[in-house]
This record gives C-alpha cells, structure tokens and sequence, in this order.
C-alpha cells in the first residue's frame, strides 16, 4: 500500500480539532431527520388537537352567522370581533406552534446537543466569491443533494398515488355524505398520508445522518504535519519544556541540598548512594527521607554532610533500600523502622560520648 503523501488529511481529528469546528457551527447534522420529526409531530398534534379545532370553527361561524343580522360594523366592535377571533383560534395554533418548535428543538439536541454558535452568520467574504459558489453548485455533494431531493420527490409521489388509490372507491361515496361526514374522510385521508410520509423520511433521514456523520468526519481529518503541530502548539516547544523541567529539576535539587545539614544521619553503600535522615521525635512519628542521590549526586550529599557534620553511616543493603523505595519529603515505611532505629541509635551514641569527651578536655584545659 502506498505511504500517504504529507499534505493528505489522513488522521482521524483530535479532541481540541472538534472542539474548535463546533464552536464554528460544523457538525454532522441531517436536515432530513429534522424534517420527518418535525412532520410526525405536526400529523400527531393534528390528529389530537384538529378535531377540538374544527368543532370551534362550527361554533365561531354559527354565532357570527346567527348574529350578523344583529352585529354592529363599526370600528371598535370588527376590532374587539377580531380579537376574539384571535383568542379563541390561538387555543389551537399556540398549542401547535410549541408542539412543533419542541420538535424541532429536539431533533437538534439529539442530533448535536446544545451547541449556541453565530459564527455561520458573521458576513464572510468567500461566500462573495463568484468561483466558490461555482464549485459548491457542480461539486459531489451538490450533486448527491440533487439526487436526494429527486429521490424524495418520487417517494412522495408514490405514497401519494398508493395511498389515495386505495380509498379511491370511497371518494365517489362523498357525493351523498354531508359536509362533516367529507371533512372528517379528508381529515383521515391526509392523517394516513402524512404519517406515510413522515415515516419514510424518518428512515431516509437516519440513513442521512449516517452519511453526514461519516462526511463530516472526512472534512475534520487533519495532516500529519498539523497533528504535530497542534502537540507543539497545545504542549509548547520541546526546547521549552526541557528548559523548564531542567529549571525545577536544579531548583529541587538546591532545595534537597539545603536540607542535608539538618539531617541526622546519612546512609551510604559506601559511594554510589547516599541517603539523608531526620528524625525529630516530638514532631515527627517516623524518620523522613530528606535527601538522597546516585553517584555524583550521592558525592555530593556526602561533602555537604561532612562541612556540617552530619555523621555518615556505611550500610549498603539499607542504602539501596532506602534510596528504592522511599521518596524525598516521605516517611520510612515499618518494615525499616528496626534498620533506622539501630543507625539513629548508634549516631546518638557517638555523639554522646564525643559530647563527653568534648567536656573532658574542656575541664582539662580549666584545671
């Protein structure tokens, strides 16, 4: 198979690419699958709320037609006649209007979730330009959209010519049925009609979406070359980032360093490790870790502790383990509370005794 060439968008769009499409307003909708729900609510809200509606219509007409001989026509009485109409008719348009809007509300939710963008409607001047509508009009998509519109209109047709020639016999009825019995056949005809319809775009639009999905994850593929850049961009130059960790790498050290002449003892195997301990037994439950090291470092924790008189303790198995397992600024564990307690014991013993000796030669060079 051959290597992909640099400049081709063959890897898959990484969280911050999304993210950034989004907030554009790019995301893989079917404006199809939006308009079959929107259609399955408008036939359901009708077959629920048409019938209250039309016996309103019967009763607003009777009234006005038992009135008319009786209604006065001057301006203030046609304009409280079309407020009422307004009010009473909006008993059955308000309750269909928000039927329809949370349907529509809904098929986007489903579809993309809560995404507020004005990005696609601040003016743009590539959408001036004469060429790239040209290539939007004769290019693949374009043409599928043709094909889908040419699709749907056959689709239609057909349930159309199906529907109505199956109930074709009973429209030659309505010539003896009075002007409800015909609006009631009519009502049925165009419900069974519609949710035909709505149906069929529900599938068509699943499948739709599918194809959006699949588009859009084509058009956010990104390059090699801008992967590598966005690592570069979202962690920062790999020179910077060594700086720094160079920086806090010298800066834990100093503060490692700065902490050896307060230390009790240090443990070594005899020169490649070098373990520092403190343990103050009013403050601390366990002796602490606050310095250790490898080779020159382990060097150098050794030269600190002798200029400040840090006693020094060879003992290779306990050195190693320390330095293993223990972290800097951390308590031993308990299975070395017996090894430490036997080096911190034999530190305090000779630093008794050259406190005694120390005090011998002081009364000697009194007397």
């Amino acid at each position: 198979m051959p290597e992909p060439y640099a400049g081709e968008k063959t890897e898959p769009a990484t969280p911050r690419r999304r993210e950034e499409v989004r907030k554009k307003g790019q995301v893989a909708k079917s404006a199809d699958l939006n308009s079959s729900i929107v259609l399955l609510a408008a036939m359901f809200a009708l077959y629920f709320l048409m019938p209250g509606f039309m016996r309103l219509l019967a009763d607003l007409t009777r009234s006005y037609l038992e009135n008319a001989a009786t209604m006065r026509l001057d301006p203030d009485s046609v304009q409280a006649l079309m407020i009422r109409m307004l009010a009473q008719t909006g008993e059955f348009f308000i309750p269909f209007m928000l039927i329809i809007l949370s349907a529509a509300l809904l098929a986007n939710v489903i579809q993309v979730g809560f995404n507020l963008s004005g990005y696609p409607l601040m003016p743009r001047l590539e959408k001036l330009s004469p060429a790239a509508g040209f290539r939007r009009m004769f290019s693949a998509r374009a043409l599928a959209e043709l094909m889908k519109s040419i699709l749907k209109v056959i689709i239609v047709g057909a349930i159309a010519y199906i529907t109505v020639r199956a109930e074709f016999e009973k429209l030659a009825s309505l010539m003896i049925v009075d002007m409800w019995g015909a609006w009631i056949f009519f009502g049925k005809l165009c419900f069974t009609l519609g949710i035909r319809i709505a149906i069929v775009f529900l599938a068509l639009g699943l499948a739709d979406y599918g194809f959006q999905r699949y588009q859009f994850e084509q058009d956010i593929k990104m390059t090699k070359e801008e992967v590598r850049q966005e690592i570069k961009d979202f962690e920062g130059d790999p020179q910077i980032r060594a700086r720094i960790r160079r920086v806090r790498r010298q800066m834990a050290i100093s503060r490692m360093m700065a902490e050896v002449p307060r230390a009790h003892v240090v443990v070594t195997n005899p020169t490649s490790l070098a373990v520092a301990l403190r343990y103050e037994m009013q403050k601390m439950e366990a002796p602490v870790v606050v310095a250790k090291g490898a080779r020159l470092m382990a060097e150098r924790i050794r030269e600190v502790a002798v200029s400040n008189g840090v006693p020094i303790v060879e003992n290779a198995p306990l050195a190693h383990t320390l330095y293993k397992s223990v972290e800097v600024n951390a308590q031993i564990p308990e299975n070395l509370y017996r090894a430490v307690a036997e080096v911190l014991a034999y530190v305090y013993q000779i630093d008794r005794r050259s406190q005694q000796r120390w005090a011998s030669l002081s009364d000697m060079a009194a007397g």
